[in-house]
């Protein structure tokens, strides 16, 4: 069987175009940009994760993707997040990585099981090739159910203890982003650093997070090749 990357291609979600979601969303964000800025994220996430991830990626590379300028992108993300759709963490400028996040399961318009009856070349399809249709094991619980998720709950207590106590849905989705895509030791690490530096936002924190991310990438990649100079 030909590998996907081989050809150039990756199976996307076709079911969604007929699912109301691209008036559903550039109705409710008020710019056709919205949805064009979502099915773009959707095929960066179906390009890199097998199953439905986090998207790192830098506005300003998000939006050479889609026709748009950084600044557009940067833009437009905040009028996406607030159609439930799409968890953000958007960075301070268009060249540093935002984090994006589909919402699974994604409430459309139009059930799925109803675009998969509609549509002939989609009926032959199983239940799991609907991406995003169901719930993934990646997202994040619920803000009723946060108690029940240790990691989040104690990233959540290091942003009370450390930063603020300022909480609202897109502090709680920027906070299950950072929980689900670094290590807890290195995340408590930064949040302490942030208390010491009276620091008052995420921003920051996100930045310190993947520079520490950086140097211990640098660290483990210089030790494995010392490791097999000394082999050779």
């Amino acid at each position: 069987m030909v590998s996907p990357v081989t050809t150039g291609s990756v199976p996307i979600p076709l079911w969604l175009p007929y699912s109301g979601l691209p008036l559903f969303i550039a109705e409710k964000a008020k710019t056709p940009l919205a949805w064009l800025l979502f099915w773009t994220v959707v095929q960066i996430d179906c390009q890199r994760h097998r199953t439905p991830g986090i998207v790192e990626i830098p506005p300003a590379e998000l939006g050479a993707l889609c026709g748009m300028t950084g600044g557009q992108v940067l833009k437009n993300l905040p009028k996406l997040r607030k159609t439930g759709t799409l968890r953000c963490f958007l960075p301070d400028n268009a060249e540093e990585d935002a984090l994006l996040q589909v919402i699974t399961p994604l409430e459309t318009p139009i059930p799925w099981q109803t675009v998969r009856d509609a549509q002939p070349f989609l009926r032959a399809l199983p239940d799991h090739a609907f991406r995003y249709a169901h719930a993934s094991e990646d997202q994040p619980p619920p803000a009723e159910r946060d108690q029940a998720d240790p990691l989040l709950r104690e990233v959540i207590d290091l942003y009370f203890d450390n930063v603020s106590m300022k909480m609202n849905a897109f502090i709680l989705d920027e906070l299950s982003l950072i929980a689900r895509q670094y290590d807890l030791p290195m995340i408590r690490r930064v949040f302490a650093k942030a208390r010491v530096k009276e620091v008052q936002g995420l921003s920051w924190i996100l930045g310190e997070i993947r520079r520490e991310k950086q140097i211990k990438d640098k660290a483990a990649a210089k030790k494995i090749g010392a490791e097999k100079t000394s082999y050779s």
